[in-house]
């Protein structure tokens, strides 16, 4: 009998069997595909290839500003696919071999849970063929992408493409029209827009970026518009898609028709619970996600997901820290996760990262606040490197949130690029309570872009 047993070997599921075997815990990992999951194979790395090609493409074209001419530039479509290929090949072999060195136990195939009586005795068919045993199991099946129930969506249909299938293809549709301005339909209406296409972002809510704090995400609506010539159509429902036109109302029932020739679903995606014998447990559901609490552990007494499947974060990292979280509750140490001390971070052009209690949700929590607010170009770095690059007006911006009692940071929020990589350190404040006092102790590298942070609290 195995100590732990992970169905699903996207990011939380193998990095948890690497550690726990580590640990010297009996493991095992069944993965019916290539080892990565949803991230390595069809999300955030394939995505990042293509938003490296299209940065480098536009750079190359604005070249002149710094002394760099070129005659002729394109852009060959099919051969970035066979880039992104190689990358996902070569981590998803990665990813596999460190769960062989680490003594877990990898099975190939489907993995389906079968029905016991006894408790923390979980029982897996491999196959229909071998069964294992194991004394606890963490689901980490992932999620699949969501298509909304919308008269005429036909995911079947060759004009309609999902992040999945727009990450595979080969040539570049001369009018996009996306549904969701999230971080998916952001991500890749930034890239197609970048290189040629006429793209158009449908979404449901007041503004862009979902939770992302309110001025950043206006901020970053107006440099894409700028810059990108992406439109956006806010506060506006599709209500049917109707020969290669999608048909959508207003807050005020007016109908609007957007002609496309590929119609990309950014919806989101949904926890994958299906068809592996879930049922067999009896585990409480909500929502179509695995209900899981502070341990991520279940209802039921040695079983627990992590990722995607129990629709907490869908993000890949957070993944990772619910496998650490996993692994040491089992060993027995009582550790709960902190879904506040979880970064997010959206990779267009500028990029957007944020973590913490941003400005809109203190003010709902009632959270008494200073803000610290300044603009990138406050950062040397940043105006020679990215404002180059940027829209006329655009200058970036950082917003620090510090509680008012306490002066501790509870949240900072970053429009610009090096964002993705600044978060890191925002992460670190925020995860060991840094307030303003500690943080002008420390010294910064100069120039960086990253020391606008202390630049921010000193001024």
């Amino acid at each position: 009998m195995f100590d732990l047993i992970i169905l699903g070997g996207g990011p939380g599921g193998y990095e948890l069997a690497s550690n726990a075997a580590r640990k010297g815990l009996k493991t095992a990992i069944v993965e019916k595909g290539r080892f990565g999951g949803t991230c390595v194979t069809v999300g955030c790395i394939p995505s990042k290839a293509f938003l490296h090609a299209e940065k480098v493409f536009s750079e190359a074209k604005e070249g002149k500003n710094i002394g760099i001419n070129l005659k002729e530039i394109s852009f060959d479509q099919k051969q970035l696919v066979k880039y992104k290929d190689q990358k996902v090949t070569f981590l998803t072999q990665a990813a596999e071999m460190k769960v062989k060195r680490s003594g877990a136990k990898i099975y190939k195939g489907f993995g389906k849970i079968k029905e016991t009586s006894k408790a923390q005795d979980f029982k897996i068919l491999i196959n229909d063929q071998e069964e294992i045993s194991g004394k606890n199991l963490v689901i980490a099946t992932g999620s699949e992408v969501f298509y909304p129930p919308i008269p005429g969506l036909n995911k079947n249909d060759k004009t309609v493409i999902d992040s999945e299938k727009a990450l595979a293809l080969f040539e570049i549709p001369k009018k996009l029209v996306i549904m969701g301005g999230g971080v998916i339909g952001l991500e890749l209406g930034t890239f197609f827009a970048g290189i040629g296409s006429e793209v158009t972002i449908v979404e449901l809510a007041p503004k862009i970026a979902g939770p992302f704090d309110y001025e950043i995400s206006l901020k970053l609506q107006q440099e894409l518009e700028a810059k990108k010539k992406i439109k956006f159509l806010l506060e506006h429902k599709v209500s049917e898609v109707l020969n290669k036109e999608v048909i959508c109302v207003d807050k005020n029932d007016k109908k609007i028709k957007l002609p496309f020739d590929k119609l990309l679903v950014a919806a989101g995606r949904k926890p994958f619970i299906k068809d592996f014998g879930l049922e067999n447990l009896r585990v409480y559901i909500e929502k179509g996600a695995i209900v899981t609490d502070e341990n991520l552990k279940t209802n039921v007494p040695g079983l627990y997901a992590i990722g995607d499947v129990n629709g907490k974060s869908m993000l890949a990292h957070t993944a990772y820290r619910e496998g650490e979280i996993v692994l040491e509750n089992i060993l027995g140490n009582k550790i709960k996760i902190n879904y506040d001390q979880i970064p997010s971070v959206i990779y267009c052009t500028p990029e957007v990262g944020e973590i913490g209690i941003n400005e809109d949700l203190a003010k709902k929590q009632g959270i008494e606040i200073r803000t610290k607010k300044i603009p990138m170009l406050y950062s040397g770095r940043f105006v020679i490197e990215v404002g180059n690059y940027a829209g006329k007006n655009f200058d970036g911006l950082l917003k620090i949130i510090l509680k008012k009692s306490t002066d501790e940071i509870i949240g900072i929020s970053l429009l610009g690029n090096y964002s993705s990589e600044i978060i890191n350190m925002a992460s670190v404040l925020i995860n060991k309570r840094y307030n303003s006092k500690s943080l002008k102790d420390v010294v910064f590298a100069h120039p960086t872009v990253g020391e606008i942070i202390k630049t921010a609290i000193l001024e």
